[in-house]
This record gives C-alpha cells, structure tokens and sequence, in this order.
C-alpha cells in the first residue's frame, strides 16, 4: 500500500528543503481528506469511530486545559474591567468605550487566546503522539496492516479539538465578560444593564457567528499542522521535539494570518 507516510530518510530531507512547504501543504489537504472521509463514513455506518481515542483526545486537550483557559479567562476579564475603568475616569464616554473594548475582546482576544491555548496543549500533544508514531514504526505498521494511518490516529484528535474549541470559546467568553462585568460593577459603579446594553449593541449575530467559527477554523489549523509535523518526523532522538516545536510556531502564525484572513474577507 503507497501512503504520502511511508517516506525514507531521503524523502525526510527533501520536505526539509525550500519547497518542503508545498509537500507539507499537500500532506495538510490529504489528511484533512482523510478525517473528512472517515466521519462521513462514521455518520453513513460504514466505519465506527474509535470512541476510546477521542475520549483521551477530550480529556488531553479538553479537561486538562480548562483550569488555565478559566484563569486566563477570569484575569483577562479583571484585566478587561480595570482598563475599561481606567478610561472611564478620563473620559465621562461610557457606553462608546464599553462598545469598543467588547467587540474587541469578543471578536479579537478571546478567539485567538482560544486557538493558541488549544494548540499549545492539545496540537503539541497530537504533534508528539504521530511523531512518536512515526519514529517507533508503528506508523509503518498500520500501513502494513492495511489501515489508513491519519484516519486512524489523526481523526478523533481532530474532532476533540473542534469540539473543545468551540465549547471554550463560548466558556472564555462567559467568564470573562463576568469578570468584567463585576470588576465594573464594583468599581466603577456600571449598571449590569448598560453592560449587557453595550454588549447588545457592539455584537451582530453575524458578529457572533464569526467568533464562535474562529476557534474552530484555528483548531483544524492547528491538528492538521500537528498531523503533518509528527507524521513527517525524522527518525532520530530529536524528531519527536522538533515537530512539537514547528507545530507551536506553525500553528501561532497560521492563527494570527487566518485573523488577518477573517478581518480582510469576512468583516471586509
């Protein structure tokens, strides 16, 4: 069976090489190919889905993660409050600046804060595993055996960040904007009325809409990075920490160029 994964040593070397990316791009679409394959096949009963590993999938880059994305979320949200009071005090313009600086933390902050939690915990770990995979040999293994190796071990990684980028979006949201919204209360004497005025007036539905998509679009940037990071691991000691390494930097700046990308097509 020919697998994009089954490379020697030479292959390694040439996606190293300057035009390395264009084989990483390749790899990104058959791996997203392949997941996207797999969950059709789940949903028309033709496959099951490996309930076991998107469990551990959730619990690694789900519940792990969430004491830090509700710190993160209750400090941004203090953070939030104090400099929204801070303005208030120089300028009597509350309900512009509470205006301003919600929209700017719904559609901006708290997506990307989202997307690179998540690829920090759970797409370094994925990166990590199919390295592993792929340095051990059992990667070659599962090719041996006739099972397709991104389906098997990259799909339900994928699907759990989704899921779990979503589900913290909406939760950082909530706490964050709770954390303001009694900072503001407390010290600045804002009504929780005008708060959730202001809240009303700066977010759309569509406005809505794109910061939930956000998180989403980062997390399948994120695996899909992570997939073709550890599936084109060299088989060396330290194959396994410089695909976790490329992962977080890819990841990072795939996530800011796709806010670039929302902001230029989809607010544009």
């Amino acid at each position: 069976m020919s697998s994009p994964l089954h490379l020697g040593g030479q292959a390694a070397a040439e996606l190293a090489g300057p035009l390395g990316w264009v084989a990483r791009l390749g790899l990104g679409w058959l791996t997203l190919r392949a997941c996207l394959g797999h969950y059709l096949a789940v949903l028309l009963g033709r496959e099951r889905l490996d309930l076991p590993a998107l469990a551990a999938a959730l619990r690694q880059g789900g519940l792990s993660v969430l004491p830090a994305i509700t710190l993160v979320a209750a400090a941004l949200g203090m953070i939030l409050g104090s400099q929204t009071a801070s303005i208030l005090e120089r300028f009597n313009l509350p309900g512009l600046v509470l205006l301003s600086l919600t929209y700017a933390a719904v559609m901006e902050l708290l997506p990307v804060l989202v997307g690179i939690l998540v690829a920090g915990r759970a797409g370094v770990a994925l990166a990590v595993r199919q390295a592993t995979l792929t340095v051990s040999g059992e990667m070659d293994g599962l090719l041996a055996a006739g099972i397709h190796p991104l389906r098997y071990t990259v799909a339900p990684a994928l699907l759990a960040m989704l899921a779990m980028s979503f589900a913290f979006a909406v939760w950082m949201t909530l706490i964050t904007f709770g954390a303001a919204l009694l900072w503001l209360w407390s010290t600045a004497g804002i009504a929780p009325a005008q708060f959730l005025e202001a809240l009303r007036q700066a977010l759309s539905p569509s406005d809505l809409a794109e910061a939930l998509l956000k998180p989403v679009v980062f997390a399948l940037l994120a695996a899909l990075i992570a997939g073709v990071n550890g599936s084109l691991a060299s088989r060396d000691p330290d194959g396994v920490a410089r695909a976790a390494t490329r992962t977080m930097i890819g990841a990072v700046a795939a996530i800011l160029l796709a806010d670039l990308a929302f902001i230029l097509l989809w607010d544009g």
